[in-house]
């Protein structure tokens, strides 16, 4: 459910954290229409400013928290998908029962295979930028792991003092543990949409709905013929 603009200006001025834990800046101001929807958030990050939209915050208890761009992504194709197929089930099924007329089963089938080819293309781009930030945190964590193994020898060594060391520890450990949420959380994400790939939503054909007697009569070789009946011979006997 959407935030409702009366909550989110209470959080104007605020910092605000990820979905995965990090500090990642402030809020600065809501932009509304007159009725009150909202069309974008200001965010702050350091010394620049970014616009997002209404669906990239959600509530986490009593805080907001913000999605990452491919996170929000993520969430609107896969929504698409999923109606995309619910429909398309709904009119193979609404077709097979011959509940909907040809030229309008047709009609509407076209529409959403125009809208399937469209969400293909943003399907294949986001597989494209998961990946590409999936090779991101990996190299994130392995700059950590290299960190923290050298802040070890410094300690071990004697030449960084308890607290220091205590302190930056508990900064890697934390980031170490975003990177990780958010890596396992691209990987399901790409099983998702992998899942969706080999399973398909394609609309197939729907059988005939032509009575036998309209059908051409024509042998295909699969079709059984009536057989022709065998000519009696009458042999007279007188």
């Amino acid at each position: 459910m959407p935030i409702s603009v009366d909550v989110l200006t209470k959080f104007v001025g605020q910092k605000i954290k990820d979905v995965y834990g990090r500090d990642v800046g402030s809020i600065i101001h809501v932009y509304t229409e007159i009725d009150g929807t909202i069309t974008g958030i200001e965010i702050s990050y350091g010394n620049s400013f970014v616009t997002v939209s209404p669906e990239s915050v959600k509530m986490d208890g009593d805080n907001i928290v913000l999605l990452p761009e491919w996170k929000t992504e993520a969430i609107k194709i896969l929504g698409y998908m999923e109606k995309i197929r619910r429909r398309q089930k709904a009119l193979e099924e609404l077709y097979s029962k011959q509940e909907i007329p040809k030229s309008m089963y047709d009609d509407m089938k076209r529409k959403l295979d125009s809208e399937l080819l469209k969400l293909r293309e943003e399907h294949a781009k986001l597989k494209s930028k998961l990946k590409n930030r999936l090779n991101e945190i990996e190299d994130q964590l392995a700059q950590i792991d290299k960190a923290t193994i050298s802040l070890k020898m410094s300690y071990i060594s004697g030449e960084l003092p308890e607290t220091s060391y205590k302190n930056s520890m508990e900064i890697l450990r934390q980031s170490k543990e975003s990177y990780t949420l958010e890596r396992d959380d691209i990987k399901k994400i790409l099983d998702k949409l992998d899942g969706l790939d080999k399973e398909g939503i394609d609309i197939k054909p729907s059988p005939s709905l032509t009575t036998q007697q309209e059908q051409p009569n024509k042998s295909d070789g699969n079709k059984s013929e009536v057989p022709l009946p065998i000519p009696v011979r009458v042999i007279n006997t007188l």
